[in-house]
């Protein structure tokens, strides 16, 4: 696990992702695995286009962080 993982969606409105907390990892005998999250909403605005929308907890994936803030050309 060299690389940060955060709970994220892909906009609604443009192609960039909505973060919305790093993932945390429950370890047990048969090693690490992702937590569940809870079901419910959240309502987050795209860093990218500046659009809020409603996302459902359900929707969101763990995606690394260079997919969250890209590198600059």
């Amino acid at each position: 696990m060299t690389d940060k993982v955060y709970w994220a969606a892909r906009c609604k409105s443009c192609t960039g992702m909505v973060g919305y907390r790093d993932v945390r990892y429950l370890s047990d005998a048969q090693g690490a695995k992702a937590e569940n999250l809870p079901a419910g909403t959240i309502t987050r605005r795209c860093d990218h286009c500046g659009t809020v929308g409603d996302f459902d907890l359900l929707q969101l994936k763990p995606t690394p962080v260079r997919f969250l803030f890209p590198r600059l050309p």
